[in-house]
């Protein structure tokens, strides 16, 4: 990937350099607006896939579903791997602050489902669907990741292991 300087940028979208200063304070600023720009969409899909389900378990499978739905637009891992290695501290925990949001999703549901450990289900659940995302960014299909971590979450929620 070339450096994302504001020349690279200007350069790519075929603008004077200082043009982007008319818009961005610096091109730290542009690099999180492009890296957070598909956020409010991501979690409103988790949002709703989540509250369409009436029991918790569905509700967690939805939470999956839909993160991976979402992945598999196919923006997440070129936007991931600019928040690893472009953006300012500051941008990066903004970033981390929205992540937050879907944790608490997750962690809110869990809750309900009262397992014996729920911290430790919701870091497993998360996993999953962390490892799914990455293989989804690899091009793995969105069909045979989306049904193993279907099978997963079912195996892990299972009321015999409680």
């Amino acid at each position: 990937m070339e450096a994302l300087t504001a020349g690279a940028v200007a350069a790519r979208a075929g603008i004077a350099r200082n043009s982007i200063y008319r818009y961005f304070d610096s091109i730290e600023d542009l690099l999180e607006l492009v890296v957070t720009r598909e956020f409010p969409t991501w979690i409103d899909a988790v949002e709703r896939a989540i509250a369409a389900e009436a029991t918790p378990k569905e509700q967690v499978a939805a939470y999956v579903r839909a993160n991976l739905d979402q992945a598999a637009r196919g923006t997440h891992g070129w936007r991931a791997s600019i928040s690893r290695g472009s953006l300012s501290p500051s941008a990066r925990e903004r970033v981390k602050n929205l992540h937050v949001s879907l944790h608490e999703a997750l962690t809110q549901v869990v809750r309900e489902l009262g397992p014996p450990h729920p911290e430790l289900t919701v870091a497993v659940l998360q996993a999953v669907v962390d490892a799914c995302i990455r293989r989804i960014d690899q091009g793995d299909e969105l069909v045979t990741v989306s049904d193993f971590a279907a099978e997963a979450v079912s195996r892990l929620l299972a009321d015999d292991h409680h």
